[in-house]
């Protein structure tokens, strides 16, 4: 199989004019660091077309979901199966170039807690996209509160469980990704760097963390106080679901 080709795609819904500068900005430092690369953006618009002329048994489910975040989530997963390259998101800041990490690698993936879909990077038509687009169709329903599984009912645990990393980490693993050695998985630094803890003020990795190729802002630069507390917590819960599942019902539980 040919490698992972040199496209980033990117998007934002409904357009590039609606999001914050500072995504704006980050956008123009991908362009910068990676000249030779094809760069492709896609609006909500373009995303439907996609969905329209090559997936479009797929396009009610998109058009049903009830948050935007997960037709962000779900159109990532069609472009890398169409395309192939690297999805990155628009809040991603990149310290080095990609290159050196392509390798020969059909799957690339950052693994914080759990696999991520912030950015991945995926040769076209790789086997695991269909598996997704299953799995997405089953997850589509919001599962209805039941006792000891209330965690499910949250926004930010719904969709991780629909469209986003916890539903990609479960196929990845039902695959067998991780254990055929045509994927990478670096440590979460590497492609999702912490800018608070990871990078210095010149914007250089820390001692230690040199093999970051990329800073994840997680979207937070600009917000209130108040929302990014909301937001840590809730994070918190996704990747912390499991072990509290565990400890209610008295069996161990992954932690993702």
């Amino acid at each position: 199989m040919k490698p992972i080709p040199r496209i980033i795609h990117q998007l934002y819904f409904p357009d590039e004019a609606a999001a914050p500068s500072s995504y704006r900005e980050y956008r123009k430092g991908v362009l910068a660091s990676h000249p030779d690369w094809c760069h492709r953006f896609w609006t909500e618009r373009s995303a439907r077309g996609l969905l329209r002329e090559h997936y479009p048994a797929f396009l009610p489910v998109f058009d049903a979901y009830r948050f935007r975040i997960q037709r962000c989530d779900a159109i990532r997963y069609f472009l890398l199966h169409r395309f192939g390259g690297f999805y990155v998101d628009m809040d991603i800041e990149f310290v080095r170039p990609l290159d050196t990490l392509l390798g020969d690698h059909q799957l690339i993936f950052c693994d914080r807690n759990c696999i991520g879909n912030a950015i991945m990077g995926s040769v076209p038509g790789h086997p695991l996209w269909p598996e997704v687009f299953a799995a997405m169709r089953r997850r589509r329903e919001r599962p209805p509160p039941r006792p000891g599984r209330l965690l499910d009912w949250t926004q930010m645990y719904y969709v991780s469980r629909s469209t986003g990393s916890e539903m990609l980490e479960d196929c990845v693993v039902r695959l067998g990704c991780r254990d055929d050695g045509t994927a990478l998985v670096v440590p979460g630094h590497v492609l999702e760097g912490d800018a608070r803890y990871q990078v210095g003020r010149d914007r250089k990795p820390l001692p230690g963390h040199e093999d970051m190729y990329a800073i994840h802002h997680k979207g937070m630069r600009g917000v209130p106080l108040r929302l990014r507390v909301m937001n840590r917590a809730a994070a918190w819960t996704v990747r912390h679901a499991q072990t509290l599942r565990a400890r209610f019902s008295g069996k161990e539980g992954k932690k993702c």
